[in-house]
C-alpha cells in the first residue's frame, strides 16, 4: 500500500505539432536508437499531450543508463525541459510519451521520483516494448479465475477496504526500489469517500469528465490513451500515452497496467483540459472520450493494444430507492481478479452520486447475479449504521469474488442487478431475550415461541413463531438456536462443520443464507453423524461411522450435533442477537413437571454458545 502513496507515474499522448516538432510516421526497425548508442548528454525530445488532443514537444537530455535492475531489464534516464515540466516535474499521466534521438525512437516515459526538484525520467528502451508485439500468448479468457475463495467467507462478511482494493494495489510498474512508477488514475462520477479510498490503493486518483459525445480522436505516437475500467454513468480508467502505432497495433506507458500478461480491457481516447502542478505529484485532468479497441497484453515493459478490437464488460444496473429514486447503468471490466472490486466501487459510487455514502443510515440491499448456465442467485441483506454503505458493497464484492474466482467451476457472470432502499436512520432492533409456551414437548407437538426485542430509539415489542416439534426426534434436549438471520448462520456452520466439494453445492450453501431482517429459530439436537463430500449425514449408526472412521480418507468429519428444522419469519426492521432455549423432548409416558423458569433439563449435547453479541440465553448454560 505505501508503494502506491510513494507512486509518482507518467504518460504523454498524441501525434506531433509545430514548426519544430516533426510530425510523427511509422516507425521500421532501423528508425529504433539501440540502448547500445545511448550516452550521457546526447539530446532529443519527446511528444506528449498536455491541453487539448494535440502531442506538443518537450525537450530529453540523456543522463545514462540504469542497467540490469531487473534480469534482462535496463531503463534510460534523462532530465526533460519545456512546457512547464521545469516547475511542475514528470507529470502524471506521461507514461508511454515517445522520445526521439537524431528522429529515430529511443523509448517511452515510464517513471519518476516523488518530491523530485527536477524532471528527471525513467525511459524504457523501446526494444523491450517491441518485445509485446512478438508475444504470441493467446488473450486469456476473460471469465476464468482460479484464486480459489471458499464461499464460508461470505457468512460473517468480515471484508475490509484493504481486502476489497488489494487487486488494485497489484499496480506496481516496473518494481524499482527507487524509482516508482504508478498510473495516472481518472475517475468520472466518484465523490470524496470511494476517491479518498481508491487513492490509498493508487497513489493518486484525480477527477475527470466526459469528452464531448461523437468527437472521434485518431490514436497516435504521444496520444493520450486510457485502460477503461469501469464504464457508463461512472467511468474509472487508467491515462497514459501512446508511444507508438503500427497499423491497428498500440504499444503505450511503458510499464505494466495491472501486471497479469493476457487480458481484455477497453481502450479509449482522452482529451486533456490542463496540468495541475503539485509538490508531490503533478498530473493532467482529462476528459475520458469514447472506447476505440481494446488493450490485450499487460507485460512489465508496457501494454499492447489493437484499434478496433472489443473488450466485453459485465453489465451492472444499480438503483437507488428510498430517500431518491435514481438508477446507474455501468459496465465492469471483465477480469476475474479484478471484477468483485469494481462492483464495490460502482455501488459505493452510484450511492454517493444519488445522496449520499457516509453518514449513520440504513440501507436494504436486494442483489441478482446472473450465472449463465448456473442459473441466478439472488442475496438480499440489511446494513445500519456509520458504515452501512461501505459494508454493503463489501458484501457484494464478497460474493462476486466467489464466483468468479472459485476453485470448484469456471463461472460467468453476464449480469448483476441491485436494489438498494435506503433509509434516513439505522433501524435495527436488539434481541433480549426468548421463551417458549412449554419446555416439556413430545415430537409433533406445536409450540408458540415468543421473542423479545428493543427497537432501536423506541420500545420494546415482540415477535411470535409457531414450531412443530420434528417427529423424528429421539429423547433427551432439543435446542433453539433463535437471533438473526446472519447470526443463526454462524451457528448452523458450527454446527453442520462442512464445506462445499462442488459448485452445485457451493450454490445451495450460498442460496441457504439469511438477511438480518429474519428472525431464524434452528432446532438443533444430538445426533453423532459425518460430514462427507460437502453433504451432512446426520444421525448414521454406528457401524457406518466406523468405516468411515477406518478409511484412509480424511473428507469426512465426525458431527456430534444435527439440524432438524429452521423456522423464520420477515420482520420489518432488521435485529441482532442470538439466544438459546432449551427444551426436553419426551417420547413415552407422562410428561414430567416443567423445571422452574430459568433452569435447563439436564442431560443432551453441549450446544455451541453464541457469538459474543449474544442478548441472552434461556434456561441458562450447562
Amino acid at each position: 500500500m505505501h508503494r502506491f502513496l510513494c507512486s509518482l507515474l507518467v504518460f504523454l499522448l498524441p501525434i506531433a505539432i509545430g514548426a519544430e516538432t516533426p510530425v510523427q510516421q511509422e516507425v521500421g526497425e532501423n528508425d529504433l536508437f539501440p540502448l547500445e548508442a545511448v550516452r550521457p548528454g546526447l539530446t532529443g525530445y519527446g511528444l506528449s499531450v498536455f491541453e487539448g488532443t494535440t502531442a506538443e514537444r518537450f525537450e530529453v537530455e540523456l543522463l545514462g543508463v540504469w542497467r540490469n535492475t531487473q534480469p534482462s531489464t535496463s531503463f534510460i534516464l534523462a532530465r526533460l525541459r519545456g512546457r512547464g515540466l521545469e516547475a511542475s516535474g514528470v507529470i502524471a499521466g506521461m507514461s508511454g510519451s515517445p522520445v526521439y534521438i537524431d528522429g529515430r525512437l529511443l523509448g517511452a516515459v515510464s517513471f519518476s521520483w516523488l518530491f523530485a526538484d527536477e524532471a528527471v525520467a525513467g525511459i524504457t528502451p523501446i526494444e523491450q516494448m517491441r518485445q509485446l508485439s512478438g508475444d504470441s500468448n493467446p488473450v486469456a479468457s476473460s471469465r476464468s479465475g482460479g484464486v480459489q475463495r471458499e464461499p464460508r467467507d461470505l457468512v460473517s462478511g468480515s471484508v475490509t477496504w484493504q481486502e476489497v482494493l488489494a487487486p488494485l494495489t497489484g499496480v506496481l510498474g516496473p518494481g524499482l526500489d527507487a524509482g516508482v512508477s504508478g498510473i495516472q488514475w481518472s475517475a468520472v462520477g466518484f465523490d470524496r469517500v470511494t476517491l479518498d479510498n481508491l487513492s490509498i490503493a493508487l497513489g493518486s486518483v484525480s477527477p475527470a469528465g466526459q469528452a464531448m459525445a461523437g468527437e472521434v480522436l485518431e490514436l497516435e505516437a504521444g496520444s493520450s490513451v486510457s485502460g477503461v475500467l469501469v464504464d457508463g454513468d461512472l467511468r474509472l480508467a487508467a491515462t497514459g500515452t501512446v508511444t507508438e502505432r503500427r497499423g491497428a497495433e498500440i504499444l503505450a506507458f511503458g510499464h505494466p497496467f495491472l501486471g497479469i500478461g493476457p487480458l481484455r480491457v477497453p481502450m479509449a481516447t482522452s482529451q486533456i483540459v490542463t496540468v495541475l502542478s503539485n509538490q508531490m505529484n503533478s498530473f493532467k485532468i482529462a476528459n475520458l472520450g469514447e472506447v476505440v479497441g481494446s488493450f490485450e497484453l499487460d507485460r512489465a515493459a508496457g501494454m499492447r493494444g489493437r484499434v478496433g478490437a472489443e473488450a466485453s464488460m459485465t453489465p451492472v444496473e444499480v438503483r437507488i430507492t428510498g430517500l431518491v429514486e435514481r438508477q446507474f447503468s455501468m459496465q465492469v471490466a471483465e477480469l476475474p481478479l479484478l471484477t468483485p472490486t469494481l462492483v464495490a466501487i460502482a455501488t459505493l459510487g452510484s450511492l454517493e452520486a444519488a445522496s449520499q455514502s457516509a453518514g449513520s443510515q440504513g440501507l436494504d440491499l436486494r442483489a441478482r447475479f446472473d450465472l449463465a448456465e448456473w442459473g441466478e442467485v439472488e442475496i438480499r441483506q440489511t446494513f445500519d449504521g456509520e458504515l452501512a454503505s461501505s459494508e454493503a458493497a463489501f458484501y457484494l464484492f464478497a460474493f462476486a469474488d466467489f464466483f468468479l474466482n472459485n476453485r470448484f467451476a469456471t463461472v460467468v457472470v453476464d449480469s448483476i442487478d441491485i436494489e438498494i432502499h435506503q433509509h434516513a436512520e439505522p433501524r435495527t432492533a436488539r434481541l433480549i431475550g426468548a421463551h417458549v409456551s412449554q419446555t416439556l414437548v413430545r415430537p409433533g407437538d406445536r409450540i408458540e415461541l415468543v421473542v423479545d426485542l428493543q427497537a432501536y430509539r423506541g420500545d420494546a415489542f415482540r415477535a411470535t413463531l409457531a414450531l412443530d416439534v420434528p417427529t423424528g426426534l429421539p429423547e433427551g434436549r432439543y435446542s433453539l438456536l433463535v437471533g438473526d438471520g446472519v447470526s443463526v448462520d454462524m451457528a448452523r456452520l458450527e454446527v453442520e462443520k462442512t464445506a462445499p466439494q462442488t459448485f452445485p453445492q457451493a450454490l445451495r450453501f450460498l442460496r441457504s443464507f439469511h438477511s438480518s431482517r429474519e428472525l431464524v429459530a434452528l432446532g438443533v439436537f444430538r445426533g453423532e453423524g459425518l460430514s462427507v463430500g460437502g453433504e451432512v449425514l446426520p444421525q448414521l449408526p454406528a457401524s457406518v461411522r466406523s468405516l468411515w472412521s477406518a478409511a484412509p480418507s480424511t473428507s469426512a468429519t465426525p458431527l456430534q450435533l444435527a439440524v432438524a428444522q429452521e423456522s423464520i419469519i420477515e420482520l420489518e426492521q432488521p435485529l441482532e442477537g442470538i439466544v438459546r432455549v432449551d427444551l426436553e423432548v419426551l417420547r413415552e409416558g407422562p410428561l414430567k413437571e416443567e423445571p422452574p423458569s430459568g433452569e435447563s433439563p439436564a442431560g443432551g449435547a453441549k450446544i455451541p454458545q453464541p457469538s459474543p453479541t449474544t442478548a441472552g440465553t434461556e434456561g441458562g448454560d450447562e
